[in-house]
């Protein structure tokens, strides 16, 4: 970031010389000194590297920066300064045209031009310096593979010889029986000491080498998501959780991440700001509405407010959903339960609110956040994720990304009553992660938009 913000730098100030002379600013300024300290000139100069940084981010750039190929970094900066180039034109230039269409687009070439030649070689001296250091072993990728048989040193010792490529380090194996056996030369974890372990080495992956019984699988897979380190699998068991296998990993070893998605990255931090943004102005217009929303609910039944409830999130992780209450203050007192049509446990501002899907207006505050998205797979308790696991193998996909305010199955479905139609509703959630997009998002949005409208929010 430090490279792209200097380079881009360089680039507006030599654009800005550059502006001098073709433009002939000589008639209205004494020097190019003078011109440089011109107060637009410098107001350009300290935002416009600030909004590239931006560009850059939003592209995707700087999510995953280790062993970037030169391909992606080529195509990266090229659309980089590409959109900075038209971003610049409307702030900076559109005010400025002359009736000679061939001086802008003069203008417009320079500066994509000193953009591509102060980046692009910043950016790879920088990548070859990263590169070097993984080939000295310098940086790493911390990596323990599960299991403690023939098949996982063949894997640990494929990815050691891969190293120079894929930048896996192996530091041990987990030993799932939980007995610490002796095994090849290096350290033998067990399950137990996992979360120690990660802090101590420095782990950021496992590779999963043997795990025979799909519901060992899962079990694992369950245990491993939690921690934040990426969970590494081969493409022969992948296919005991999902048939669907997509890898981009060409010249290392043919592994599948299930910690992490085929989103795009620059889809999922344009994602995140829509997020931000709907989400603070959702916030803003939502309060008077909320405000008597929640007067009606306390002078209609007992109890609070606010219904909190822990829910599983991306990687696994639990988090707090805050919903207005809909039922009775004891609606579970006799453990989970799923509502059911003409549910006796719903209040009567409950209906209401469900019918037009008014009580998950709080959730805007977990999208700010970040538990949550405003398009994703809903949410659902730890009661009802083992028993998906366990009857639907693929329902582990699902934790790659953050749950949402609505989804495809939200809109295709509908609320389910029982496991059985939870998992129906899972197929619409696990198509929407081989086809996310914005335009995806947007139409599940208009559909959410049009169910509210409609009261069949229930």
């Amino acid at each position: 970031m430090a490279g792209d913000f200097l380079s881009t730098n360089v680039a507006v100030c030599l654009f800005a010389a550059a502006r001098y002379y073709i433009d002939d600013a000589s008639r209205h300024f004494a020097s190019l000194q003078q011109y440089m300290l011109h107060g637009p000139v410098i107001e350009e100069q300290l935002l416009f590297p600030l909004g590239m940084l931006f560009i850059y981010w939003l592209s995707g750039y700087y999510n995953r920066v280790f062993m970037k190929s030169r391909l992606q970094e080529l195509e990266k900066t090229f659309s980089n300064c590409f959109a900075g180039t038209v971003v610049f034109f409307f702030i900076a230039l559109i005010n400025d045209l002359r009736p000679d269409r061939v001086h802008t687009y003069l203008l417009l070439l320079i500066l994509f031009g000193l953009l591509f030649l102060c980046v692009y070689p910043v950016r790879r001296v920088v990548s070859r310096i990263g590169r070097r250091r993984v080939e000295s072993g310098v940086w790493a990728i911390n990596t323990i593979v599960v299991g403690c048989d023939e098949e996982s040193s063949a894997i640990a010792r494929r990815i050691e010889d891969r190293r120079m490529v894929m930048g896996y380090r192996v530091v041990g194996f987990l030993d799932l029986s939980g007995d610490k056996r002796s095994f090849s030369n290096r350290q033998v974890f067990t399950i137990d000491d996992i979360d120690g372990v990660i802090s101590k080495h420095d782990v950021k992956a496992f590779v999963i080498a043997s795990t025979k019984r799909a519901e060992a699988m899962r079990e694992l897979v369950n245990r491993l998501l939690p921690t934040g380190c990426s969970v590494l699998i081969s493409p022969d068991t992948y296919e005991m959780l999902t048939t669907r296998i997509r890898t981009s990993n060409v010249s290392g070893e043919p592994l599948v991440d299930l910690s992490s998605s085929n989103i795009p990255d620059s889809t999922l931090n344009v994602k995140r700001v829509f997020d931000v943004v709907l989400s603070v102005v959702g916030l803003i217009v939502s309060a008077p509405i909320v405000g008597i929303l929640a007067l009606w609910v306390k002078l209609d039944s007992p109890g609070g407010v606010i219904f909190r409830q822990e829910r599983i999130g991306r990687h696994k992780k639990p988090f707090t959903m805050y919903k207005l209450r809909t039922m009775v203050a004891d609606a579970e007192s006799g453990g989970p339960a799923l509502s059911v049509a003409n549910d006796p446990r719903v209040t009567r501002i409950g209906a209401v609110m469900r019918k037009y899907r008014l009580d998950e207006l709080p959730q805007f505050w977990n999208i700010l956040r970040g538990d949550m998205s405003f398009v994703g797979p809903r949410p659902e308790r730890e009661y009802y994720v083992s028993q998906l696991c366990k009857r639907f193998p693929a329902y582990a996909l699902i934790h790659q990304v953050k749950p949402g305010l609505t989804s495809w199955g939200m809109v295709k479905y509908g609320y389910a009553s029982d496991v059985d139609e939870m998992i129906e509703r899972l197929r619409y959630d696990l198509l929407y992660l081989d086809n996310v997009s914005l335009g995806i998002d947007l139409k599940i949005l208009i559909y959410t938009f049009k169910t509210v409208l409609t009261g069949k929010g229930i």
